[in-house]
């Protein structure tokens, strides 16, 4: 198992984060000595600000009161969880937000799973499918600039709206990292503020990114002198 927590500690000091970067793992049992989440919440998306705090593991009936993150996160949905599901969905097409036919698209956790296990990285017990962290939009230049992502004779950036927890399955199912906007309800739930974002990164290419990110923010910190410099020129 690779050691996250170096890698953890390392990668929020490169990015000079506010926020630790947290991991999920889809297991079919629950590890010994994983508490269960006991907290009630609205939204898949709360965990993740839950699991800033700890490592704990959540099932499906944890999840119930969010019938989108229900289907995102790949678990089975009671009929009433359907019933609920069905009804956001119309709300959502009746203002033109989301199209009913947009719901066939969204991507599921495939993995077969009965929990998920939430927590920090620095203290997962168990190796993550998918790390995710929040970042402002400097940081995720920095983060896009290290994958390669903002280079002109590439593809660009992509980044998804909502949900936001669909980027999820989508780092699960391409291997690749996603990144989105955020959604009106993961910022609601989980407080994101108008300049941050969400990121996933598939939890065996964390080390990867880290690496990529040590020399992208030394480039950066090369050529800042010379911006500076620029610009007092110009200063009256």
């Amino acid at each position: 198992m690779i050691l996250y927590q170096e890698l953890a500690k390392e990668f929020t000091h490169l990015l000079q984060s506010q926020h630790v970067p947290v991991a999920l793992a889809f297991v079919e049992s629950a590890p010994e000595g994983v508490k269960h989440s006991t907290t009630g919440v609205p939204s898949a998306c709360t965990f993740w600000r839950l699991a800033e705090n700890g490592v704990f593991y959540a099932t499906a009936d944890d999840h119930q009161e969010c019938p989108i993150g229900m289907m995102t996160m790949g678990f089975t949905m009671p009929a009433s969880a359907q019933q609920r599901a069905q009804t956001l969905v119309e709300t959502m097409a009746n203002v033109q937000y989301f199209s009913p036919s947009e719901v066939a698209a969204l991507p599921v956790v495939k993995k077969p799973h009965e929990s998920i296990v939430y927590g920090r990285l620095d203290q997962m017990p168990i190796e993550p499918d998918v790390v995710l962290n929040i970042l402002n939009t400097e940081q995720a230049m920095l983060i896009a600039e290290a994958l390669g992502r903002v280079n002109w004779l590439e593809g660009g950036q992509s980044a998804f709206g909502r949900p936001t927890c669909g980027v999820i399955p989508r780092t699960l199912q391409t291997d690749e990292t996603s990144m989105s906007f955020g959604c009106v309800g993961a910022r609601t739930y989980v407080g994101l503020t108008p300049g941050e974002v969400v990121l996933t990164i598939p939890g065996h290419r964390f080390a990867e990114l880290v690496e990529k990110l040590r020399t992208i923010v030394a480039a950066n910190e090369a050529l800042a002198p010379f911006h500076q410099q620029q610009k007092a020129r110009f200063t009256a």
